[in-house]
Order: C-alpha cells, then sequence, then structure tokens
C-alpha cells in the first residue's frame, strides 16, 4: 500500500489529534519522524517536521475531513484583535528559483519552499500568524 504525505507538524500533541481524528474516520495512516522530532526538536527542520502519511487512495478524503475541522474550528475562535468570529485561514507559499535559494529553505524550513500560514480578520482585516489558543 502506498502512503502519501498530508501534512507536517512540529507539535506532537496536534499530529496526534489529527492523527486520530482520522483514524475514526476510517482513514489508514500514521506518523511518520513523531519520535525524532519528540526527542530532539532541532532535527525538526532537517527532516521536515512529524509527517502525517495517508493511504493514497485516501489522500482525498482525509484532507477534506482535515480541511472540514480546521473550518469549524475556525469559526468558534474570537479575533485577537476585535473580537469577532469571523477569522479565515490562508496559506502562502513561496518558491525559490535559483538552487542557493532552495538549499536555504531546506536548512531552515525543511523543505525546498517556504510556506507561511496566516490568520486573518474578515471583520477588523488583522493578520496573526498565531491565536491565543494555540491550535495553528
Amino acid at each position: 500500500m502506498n502512503f502519501v504525505n498530508l501534512r507536517a507538524y512540529d507539535n506532537y500533541i496536534y499530529a496526534n489529534m489529527q492523527l486520530s481524528m482520522l483514524q475514526e474516520e476510517g482513514i489508514n495512516c500514521h506518523l511518520k519522524d513523531e519520535f525524532t522530532v519528540t526527542i530532539d526538536p532541532l532535527l525538526n527542520p532537517a527532516i521536515g517536521g512529524i509527517k502525517l502519511m495517508v493511504a493514497e487512495a485516501q489522500a482525498e478524503r482525509a484532507q477534506q475531513i482535515l480541511n472540514d475541522a480546521e473550518l469549524e474550528w475556525l469559526q468558534t475562535e474570537p479575533c485577537p484583535a476585535c473580537g469577532q468570529k469571523a477569522l479565515r485561514k490562508e496559506v502562502q507559499i513561496k518558491e525559490f528559483p535559483d538552487f542557493w535559494g532552495k538549499i536555504k529553505s531546506m536548512l531552515v524550513n525543511g523543505e525546498e519552499r517556504e510556506v507561511k500560514t496566516l490568520y486573518v480578520c474578515g471583520s477588523c482585516g488583522n493578520e496573526f500568524t498565531e491565536l491565543a489558543s494555540g491550535m495553528e
């Protein structure tokens, strides 16, 4: 059976929460490199974090389950600035065209591109990289 990397985490608690969510839905999945990152967090960028591996045939369904759960969770989170429950998630991906940029990104981010997650309030327009609940 072939497995694909669905997501990567630097927090083993959050990784296990999402793993359990998928397993409850009957998705065949496991965590890769969980123990390495947990024992030595400094290796996280070098190996690309804790990877959520999902059976290739179930990857699309698993992604939809995680996206739906995240949307549901975001609707309960108030904006840290204005208190309104109008947050949305935006993912910004920066590709590096040159070899040295990709090497630097591999060393810093654990992959050839830089992925940045922002939470934007639809009410006041403020952007946040972290939320008070810590469930990024």
